[in-house]
């Protein structure tokens, strides 16, 4: 073979797609992954975290943004990360509770009651600690930790106003034990499943219910095949946009300092605009025929407060009310 052909078949090789999505491994670019719609108002704060990133970069980092899962399962693409490849994924507490276990007390039901105490824990030095502790003993490492999805509520067929409603009612779950958890004390029979495949499974009958933030449903489109949404505010859905430490490493401090940057400010304005837009997109389903009932969470709140003894989190609960009640 001439030295031409196999230089041919050596570039043909090295761009061979990154989980058949067409990604290259290359450290020059790094691949953002989320389950989000292009339409959410998060993704759209990824797009601008791109723009910035490639500016201030001067377009030696490429951002490459893949929605609605298109780039794999986000265990598989952590998997990846931690391997150490130029792979972001955004995920919330759930996902990373298989590295530090305390992280499962971030989406755990009813811990935080509003965005801003959230915003408080994430910016304290626990927290700071928790993902210390990921990136010396499982290799990843949070941008920044503030992409924040909204408050998560119950999209039924039927009317729900308590627990026992909820007996006998498949609810998609992610496959995370605190997830799990908080629907079986929320009442309902949890299935788990990848958001991906939440319409169909709702229209084929796989699974009855979900539970999801007003832009994430509006985003599925999920007010074309269910009847209710309950606002149970049960969990506060904070996720990171998490990378491999040792990719990061291989970066230039000051690539470092701008990714960190851009992820910080990016994560707070789509924050901002995801609290607007789920107000809107509420009314907007309303006006498709969806019924959206305020609840008396006080009969969920007493069902789940077994939940952080339960999964051995009830040292983390108490780090948490630490941090929000100062």
């Amino acid at each position: 073979m001439n030295i031409s052909k196999l230089s041919g078949l050596i570039k043909t090789i090295c761009i061979v797609p990154f989980l058949a999505a067409g990604v290259s491994w290359g450290a020059e670019s790094l691949n953002v992954s989320t389950s989000l719609s292009p339409d959410d108002p998060i993704y759209k704060g990824l797009q601008a975290f791109k723009k910035n990133v490639e500016s201030r970069t001067q377009g030696e980092l490429k951002i490459k943004l893949f929605s609605s899962g298109q780039l794999g399962a986000d265990n598989e693409l952590l998997q990846h990360a931690q391997a150490g490849s130029n792979v972001a994924v955004l995920v919330d507490g759930a996902r990373l509770a298989q590295f530090v276990p305390e992280m499962a007390i971030i989406p755990a039901p009813f811990v935080f009651k509003d965005y801003a105490t959230l915003k408080k824990f994430i910016a304290s030095p626990v927290f700071a600690g928790w993902s210390d502790k990921m990136a010396k003993e499982a290799g990843l490492t949070p941008l920044s930790f503030n992409w924040y999805q909204g408050a998560r509520m119950l999209v039924t067929q039927k009317p729900i106003s308590k627990p026992t409603d909820l007996n006998g009612v498949r609810v998609r779950a992610l496959e995370a034990p605190i997830t799990i958890e908080t629907i079986k004390c929320m009442g309902g029979s949890p299935t788990p499943l990848s958001w991906s495949e939440i319409y169909s499974s709702i229209q084929t009958g796989v699974v009855d219910a979900a539970e999801a933030q007003p832009t994430a449903v509006y985003g599925s489109k999920l007010y074309e095949i269910t009847k209710n949404i309950t606002k149970t505010n049960h969990i506060h859905l904070m996720t990171g946009l998490i990378v491999s430490q040792k990719w990061l490493s291989s970066q230039t401090p000051e690539i470092q300092k701008i990714l960190h940057e851009e992820a910080e400010k990016n994560g707070d304005i789509a924050s901002e605009n995801t609290i607007k837009a789920g107000d809107v997109m509420l009314a907007e389903m309303a006006k498709k025929g969806m019924t959206i009932s305020d609840v008396d969470v006080k009969p969920f709140i007493e069902s789940c407060q077994y939940v952080p003894e339960k999964l051995g989190l009830s040292k983390a609960k108490e780090q948490v009310e630490s941090v929000i009640q100062q």
